[in-house]
């Protein structure tokens, strides 16, 4: 029992350092580092932060992931504003209304994202998961270096004075 507690542990070390290290130079290298805080502060200030726009959806697919796991409804088309074509994965198709010809949108204007406006509070909860998580991700990286950092100079140091 002991031994699974660790390896169960282990485990979940490992996949931490690997997510966070991930999410942290890919935010880094595409400029996207605070996106998670502003989106966040978007939906809590949705007046302010958020405008209204329109997709009209040309095309749907269900992307089920690696080895036809669970995915998440991706839905492809123009926006009312501008015209342009954007791709907005919208998690299920229950969150969609199908029926009518075109999507209402909430866009971010801290971050350019677009989340869908009359989604039910299922979409809203999934989407701040995964803000927060990715803060958490952010934050436990500093973390990991500092300890890496602290280590690194501990041995060096060991090593210092085993060579004298």
């Amino acid at each position: 029992m002991k031994s699974i507690l660790q390896m169960i542990i282990v485990i979940t070390v490992i996949f931490n350092v690997m997510a966070s290290l991930i999410v942290t130079v890919v935010d880094i290298c595409s400029d996207r580092y605070f996106a998670e805080y502003e989106n966040i502060k978007s939906f809590k200030n949705k007046k302010l932060y958020m405008t209204d726009d329109f997709l009209f959806i040309e095309s749907g697919t269900q992307d089920t992931g690696a080895d036809n796991g669970i995915g998440h409804f991706v839905v492809e088309g123009r926006l009312l504003s501008n015209n342009s074509k954007i791709r907005l994965i919208a998690g299920k198709e229950e969150y969609l209304d199908l029926n009518l010809n075109k999507q209402p949108l909430y866009k971010s204007s801290l971050t350019n994202d677009f989340f869908l406006r009359d989604a039910p509070a299922e979409y809203y909860r999934d989407k701040f998961i995964s803000f927060y998580l990715g803060i958490y991700f952010k934050a436990s990286f500093y973390l990991i270096i500092s300890f890496i950092i602290y280590f690194i100079l501990r041995y060096i140091k060991i090593r210092r004075y085993r060579l004298l």
